[in-house]
């Protein structure tokens, strides 16, 4: 673990800096956030957050592959997808492209995500054909970039529903598997987060945006399916299921009603428990609670070593997720 410790605090005083910098010389209406279905402020704040943890981020990876800490295909092709989907965020907070734009350029990226796990990276190599394995992960990853755009519409709601599963991610990945590249991507990127944090504070006057919430989503996706590689796909589903559970039952919702789930819109749970009357704190807490709950679960899961373990570790998150999820959704 010694060996890490410098990630998370280097990062997120770089991160806090070039957002102190950026804050103070950016013009007080530069990415201005606009009001839309899925907005939950009343105040306009601007959208540059992702434009100083990112950057921070995509360093550290360079400095990872210059040390030899991840492989070189890791960090070049992480590098060039982060960028990739990190511009096209930028875009989009600018001039709002259209799916047909913005889809094409995201599934380029998260194909090269795939690309940088490694040649003969496969996590159900005795079920599936390699390319349609490939194809499979793409497209998880395209998921997971979506998803961390669209559950982005709360203060400090990315920080604790991405920002602690990365954090725990890291601290477990140290202490349990002998794969360096997961405690390092997981440190680096939910240190730049911590750094946001900080201005993101409610009522925030800085969002993340979609130039930070893009290459986040790809990160989270990535780093996951790394995980999921060393540890079993039972064990990595347990520290992301809240967004799972809740984009997942929000789409499924949406469509039952025939709406269009491209859509912006206001449907998740967390958003219907701010809208029913309970404070940013109270949802934003409760997330950050369940997930160290997660995150101890996904400790004595991995401490375990046995399938069975693992299993009965998330049909316990299974629930607990499902609880809260269902709580956010009482309308009172």
């Amino acid at each position: 673990m010694s060996v890490y410790w410098w990630i998370f605090p280097l990062c997120f005083i770089f991160s806090t800096l070039l957002l102190l910098i950026l804050k103070d010389k950016l013009p007080a209406n530069f990415l201005a956030a606009g009001f839309n279905p899925r907005s939950n402020h009343s105040v306009p704040a601007r959208q540059i957050g992702g434009l100083a943890c990112i950057p921070v981020f995509i360093c550290a990876l360079i400095i990872f592959g210059l040390w030899e800490m991840i492989p070189a295909r890791m960090s070049i092709s992480l590098v060039i997808a982060a960028s990739l989907v990190w511009v096209i965020g930028y875009l989009d907070d600018r001039k709002e492209l259209s799916v047909r734009a913005r889809l094409p350029l995201q599934l380029l990226a998260a194909i090269l995500a795939v690309y940088s796990l490694g040649a003969n990276f496969q996590l159900l190599p005795d079920l599936l054909p390699y390319w349609l394995e490939m194809l499979i992960l793409s497209i998880a990853i395209l998921g997971s970039i979506n998803v961390a755009n669209f559950m982005d519409g709360l203060d400090w709601l990315t920080v604790t529903g991405i920002g602690i599963p990365l954090f725990l991610l890291g601290i477990l990945s140290a202490i349990f598997l002998q794969e360096p590249a997961i405690p390092a991507i997981s440190l680096a990127i939910s240190g730049a987060l911590a750094g946001f944090a900080v201005f993101n504070r409610p009522p925030a006057s800085i969002f993340l945006g979609d130039s930070g919430s893009l290459p986040l989503g790809l990160i989270t996706g990535a780093v996951f399916l790394l995980f999921a590689g060393q540890a079993g796909i039972i064990a990595a589903l347990i520290l992301p299921l809240y967004y799972i559970l809740d984009a997942g039952s929000t789409i499924i919702l949406r469509l039952s009603k025939g709406e269009n789930i491209l859509q912006a819109h206001s449907s998740h749970a967390y958003q219907i428990a701010k809208r029913s009357g309970k404070s940013v704190y109270f949802v934003t807490g409760s997330l950050a609670l369940l997930n160290l709950i997660l995150g101890a679960i996904t400790a004595a899961a991995l401490w375990s070593g046995t399938l069975i373990g693992q299993l009965y570790g998330l049909i316990i998150a299974l629930v607990l997720t499902a609880l809260l999820i269902l709580y956010f959704r009482k309308r009172v």
